[in-house]
């Protein structure tokens, strides 16, 4: 049986998993960061690339996404909900990273994207997701490393780099690999970034 080879990469500190889960909220809570700069997300370099344009059937894709902090100076980012798409195709308890992405059949642009339907990279099931209260991102000087700060006061360390590879999606519990044609790749974060790439399969070099 041929099965889906998913391969997902997240630089983190000790004690973190990919089994975070969506954002909880809890009443106000203060945080003080002295003098560092403080930013809406529009400071943010946001960045997306695929590792090829034309691939033949059964080989695999990789996507790669980050977020740096081009400044001389930490960043502190608040989180905001401005999801341009959010038709997330990436795994079910990785909602504590700021950005996502979309595996789509056909070509599509920042015009109809929306009309496009989202095909699946992991199975259907009940995933046990781990909850936080994320209060925001703060960003190391000219980085992609971050840490999260949270309401209970717990600190996760995030490099702010993901990359998944695939060869095939799936519908349901049956796995269905990349077939002959246009394939579109979308990249955004929760600051309203976006950026759209397009790959072809097809059966001949």
């Amino acid at each position: 049986m041929k099965t889906l080879h998913l391969s997902i990469i997240i630089a983190a500190g000790m004690g973190v998993a990919a089994v975070f889960g969506g954002i909880i909220l809890f009443s106000p809570h203060m945080f003080s960061f002295g003098s560092q700069n403080t930013s809406d997300g529009s400071q943010l370099a946001f960045a997306v690339s695929i590792n090829s344009t034309r691939i033949k059937t059964g080989q695999s894709m990789g996507m790669d996404i980050s977020l740096t902090n081009p400044s001389s100076t930490t960043l502190v980012v608040n989180p905001q909900h401005n999801w341009p798409l959010k038709k997330w195709s990436i795994g079910p308890c990785l909602f504590h990273l700021p950005f996502g992405m979309t595996l789509m059949q056909g070509d599509y642009t920042l015009d109809n994207m929306s009309q496009g339907q989202r095909l699946q990279l992991y199975q259907s099931g009940v995933y046990m997701c781990k909850t936080i209260g994320i209060v925001d991102y703060v960003f190391e000087p000219s980085s992609s490393k971050a840490t999260i700060e949270t309401y209970n006061s717990t600190n996760y360390p995030v490099n702010m780099q993901y990359h998944i590879g695939f060869n095939g999606y799936y519908e349901g519990q049956k796995f269905r690999p990349l077939t002959e044609g246009i394939y579109t790749v979308i990249g955004e974060d929760r600051w309203g970034h976006i950026l759209v790439n397009h790959f072809t399969v097809n059966n001949t070099d």
